[in-house]
């Protein structure tokens, strides 16, 4: 019955796109900067290729550019200057209804030569971040979209990289090369930011749905090891987001509809100064309208209720530099009611239980961006973020007796964070970054937990504050246009304990030819425990033993990568990567020998262990490869492959897997477009993701039943794995552009078999058996836009 409802909708909506129109135009502008010292390029040649048609304008003295009459479609651009190396924007998405705005930069050629011819040079998927020469690459919103599987979230579409694990349907949780989600860092505007999930809780990386707007979005970078040495306090990867931003001639307007939610966007100048513009994009929940059509979202009777918004003010000036506003923010909230007949993943097996949940999370950002000279910026960022969780508990003896409140927590983390970096190309062949760091945590960690005695006590109680300083120094040398080195340190040192990490940083780049590249690269990283690890309590410890985390140490991790680049074609490349991460100073229970806290991260919280010490280790080490092609005449397809093997000691130093180390990841997804006519677009997408099981702990039946309750064979921790995750995903849309709008329109089966990959195996006290839950299935994700 689902499939025919998506049939009918989908036919409701080519009915509705399907009128020809006549030849369409649109604008197309940005800006052009130099890659080393960002500073704009005045006097770039931009050309929209497209043979005897083509059109040709240049920069102005502040880097902007703006070329009319451009037909709708996919187009491409090539960008040239005197002594720079062309840059070629292949596949630019132009609609009737949206300006585009293409931001470049342009990278200075040590073999220049007055005589000399320059060729045009393209990097497709390369980071925009120079000073990452290993496991990184950029990520386009324009591939969020057109992704089967994606749902619009930016972390999912991460999923689909080499190294990069899900293995859930319930999370979006980001697992690189066998590492926690809690050791992924994320970044928006250069400064790092909480979760940003809806559902979400303090510490945790992840969540069931994102907050972030990809229309808001702009090409952003990710990176997997080996980070640059202005990224700290992680171990994992780096999601270094971007915001564009408004038009700033015209007002532009959004309007959306799907599983994502409601949502409303507009943008256009303000009226301070020249080149002023804004941009605002508010969401709000409709998953009960997807419920009542039958969608299963994992969470039985109960909807998730959510809204969010994203926003930025840009302000340039002539001579005080540029401001920046900019921010983030959404409430959630859900109530699980007792639902024995509903199949909820989140609810306690075997348990007469009811809950509620609430949080919220918001950050805003102020920054300055100063130019002192052609070669020469500072940027100072002044930030405020906060995350606050409320969650409550209460079960019941039998079926229709009064429940009782078992649990409660309300808890909040707040920081000011400020921000500031000095850029300097000293010439073509050296640039320097340096920076300063300092986070203010306002810490408040309550619960409260009702004990088989039935008396009260706390497993969270601390509120208070924290302080973390951070400082980086880098350097990037090209001997030539082959060969380049990037060198740098950061150091960490956070005053609640008086802990200190200090973290060399280097890579090498070897351009062998136009053809192929090969890297490698090294990073020591370090990163603090999740904030409230260091302030368990516990009823039966003394004061004493309640510090006891109190003087945990960073987490520390030592990454090598070896990386080979090469391009099949001007549109397609082959990348192998190889890599081995050794992990040290980890957090362990001397009590528990099995317990790691590189284990935790993809749920909801974080376990209450007291008396944790730093002698912990892991390793992960794994190859990867990625076979790419990129756009081109409207067919695209990426298959990336990962095995890999993940491994941590205990207090006891025995070797176990992690519970992560799935072992091997595999991807493959293709899509094409196909012109209708000069206004209408019919797309396909697929995608197929086959990963090893999570690993988990098996169940004790016997104990579990004596006990009444779930007890694990921590004997065999994490030595049993889940059946292979296996989840095909089908994608079809319309693009359709009208004189003053543009409509895009997709149904995004995913799941379309409906195979069940398991979610869990637990203990169910009620049947005194082994339970088996399985992932939500077959899932439709429909979604209509409209520009204007």
């Amino acid at each position: 019955m689902k499939n025919v409802i998506l049939l009918v909708i989908f036919a409701l909506g080519v009915a509705t796109l399907s009128r020809a129109q006549e030849q369409l135009t649109q604008t197309v502008k940005g800006t052009v900067i130099d890659q080393g010292a960002e500073y704009p390029m005045i006097g770039v040649n931009v050309i929209w290729l497209n043979g005897d048609n083509s059109k040709y304008t240049t920069s102005d003295i502040n880097g902007n550019f703006k070329l009319e009459g451009i037909a709708v479609g996919r187009q491409s651009f090539e960008f040239s200057f005197i002594g720079y190396k062309d840059v070629t924007i292949p596949n630019v998405l132009v609609n009737s209804a949206k300006e585009s705005i293409l931001n470049v930069a342009i990278e200075e050629d040590l073999t220049r030569l007055e005589e000399a011819v320059v060729q045009s040079e393209e990097e497709k998927g390369k980071a925009e971040n120079d000073l990452a020469a290993v496991s990184s690459r950029s990520l386009s919103m324009d591939e969020v979209s057109r992704f089967a599987g994606s749902t619009g979230d930016v972390a999912r579409m991460a999923q689909n990289y080499a190294g990069v694990s899900g293995a859930s349907d319930d999370r979006n949780d980001i697992i690189v090369r066998g590492n926690s989600p809690s050791a992924v860092l994320w970044r928006m505007e250069g400064v790092d930011i909480p979760s940003p999930n809806h559902f979400s809780t303090i510490g945790a990386t992840g969540g069931p749905i994102s907050m972030l707007n990809s229309n808001n979005l702009r090409t952003s970078d990710f990176l997997s090891s080996a980070f640059p040495a202005e990224y700290g306090n992680v171990t994992g990867a780096v999601f270094d987001l971007k915001l564009r931003t408004g038009n700033t001639e015209k007002h532009e307007f959004l309007g959306q509809i799907g599983f994502n939610g409601f949502e409303a966007g507009i943008e256009g100048p303000l009226k301070i100064g020249k080149q002023s513009s804004f941009l605002v994009n508010y969401r709000y929940s409709t998953l009960g309208v997807f419920y009542a059509l039958g969608v299963n979202f994992g969470t039985g009777a109960a909807i998730p209720e959510y809204q969010d918004i994203n926003f930025k003010f840009n302000v340039p000036t002539e001579k005080a530099g540029k401001f920046t506003l900019w921010g983030l923010g959404g409430v959630s909230a859900i109530d699980f009611s007792y639902e024995p007949e509903e199949e909820n993943l989140f609810a306690e097996v075997g348990v007469i239980q009811e809950s509620q949940y609430t949080g919220s999370t918001g950050m805003v950002g102020f920054s300055h961006l100063y130019f002192f000279n052609e070669r020469t910026s500072s940027k100072l960022s002044v930030t405020a973020s906060g995350t606050q969780n409320t969650f409550g508990v209460q079960e019941a003896e039998v079926i229709d007796s009064p429940f009782e409140e078992v649990y409660a927590q309300d808890s909040y983390q707040n920081k000011i964070g400020v921000n500031w970096t000095l850029k300097s190309k000293l010439n073509a062949r050296n640039k320097v970054k340096t920076g300063f760091i300092l986070d203010a945590y306002d810490i408040n960690l309550k619960d409260s937990v009702l004990a088989d005695d039935d008396i009260w006590y706390r497993q969270l109680d601390f509120k208070g504050n924290a302080l973390l300083y951070r400082g980086f120094a880098s350097w990037q040398h090209r001997f030539n246009d082959k060969w380049r080195i990037n060198t740098g340190v950061h150091a960490s040192y956070f005053a609640l304990n008086e802990t200190t990490a200090i973290e060399p940083r280097i890579n090498l780049a070897f351009k062998k030819s136009t053809r192929s590249t090969f890297a490698i690269g090294y990073g020591l990283h370090s990163q603090l425990q999740p904030l409230p690890v260091y302030f368990s309590s516990d009823r039966d410890a003394s004061a004493e033993q309640m510090q006891a985390n109190r003087d945990l140490d960073f987490s520390k991790s030592n990454h090598a990568v070896i990386s080979w680049d090469y391009s099949l074609t001007p549109d397609s490349r082959l990348k192998l990567e190889a890599y081995y991460q050794q992990l040290f100073n980890v957090a362990v229970d001397p009590l528990e020998p099995e317990f790691s806290m590189l284990n935790f991260g993809a749920d909801f919280g974080f376990p209450n262990q007291l008396g944790l010490v730093n002698d912990g280790v892991g390793s992960n080490m794994g190859m990867e490869v990625t076979w790419e092609r990129f756009l081109k005449k409207g067919f695209y397809y990426l298959v990336t492959a990962s095995v890999f093997d993940s491994k941590y000691e205990g207090f006891d130093k025995e070797e176990r897997n992690t519970f992560f180390n799935s072992n091997y990841v595999v991807n493959a997804l293709a899509g094409k477009e196909i012109n209708i006519n000069e206004s209408l677009a019919l797309t396909f997408d697929a995608k197929v993701s086959v990963s090893g099981g999570r690993r988990y702990t098996p169940i004790d039946l016997e104990a579990s039943i004596a006990a009444g309750e779930e007890v694990l064979d921590v004997s065999r921790t994490y030595e049993e794995q889940h059946d292979t995750y296996i989840r095909p995903d089908i994608k079809i849309g319309l693009r359709k552009n009208g004189k003053r709008i543009s409509q895009t329109f997709f149904v995004d089966m995913q799941n379309f078999i409906g195979r069940q990959n398991v979610f869990a195996r637990t203990y169910n006290a009620q049947t005194e058996q082994i339970q088996t839950t399985f992932q939500r299935g077959f899932f439709p994700d429909v979604r209509y836009q409209i520009l204007f």
